[in-house]
């Protein structure tokens, strides 16, 4: 059984994710990372790693996550100069499926 997160452990990971919103939104120059949505950030106890969760419309999943990763020297750079952590978490992006699969299912609902 997995433990639960600490409260603190939680308060960074809404910190980080409300940073990388507003990274995306204005630091990033590719047009394409303008469309990524970030739904969720679960780090380690340690907060030595940090997964991001994301979601972009599905024609354009193959191509952002190679960006993303690629990308994430710079997102932690730029976190650890806005967050007053120890040590910023190393960041892996990982498609989120479930807002995708929650729009289909309303659009099936809403056809019955």
């Amino acid at each position: 059984m997995a433990e639960q997160p600490s409260y603190r452990v939680e308060r960074i990971n809404e910190l980080i994710r409300r940073e990388l919103v507003m990274l995306l939104k204005t630091a990033t120059k590719d047009p394409r990372l303008q469309t990524v949505s970030v739904t969720d950030v679960l780090s380690s106890r340690d907060l030595s790693s940090a997964k991001v969760f994301y979601t972009v419309p599905e024609s354009e999943q193959t191509t952002v996550e190679p960006l993303l990763n690629k990308a994430s020297g710079f997102f932690r750079s730029r976190l650890s100069k806005t967050l007053d952590l120890r040590h910023t978490p190393a960041l892996k992006f990982i498609f989120d499926p479930a807002p995708n699969t929650g729009a289909k299912i309303e659009d099936l609902l809403s056809k019955l």
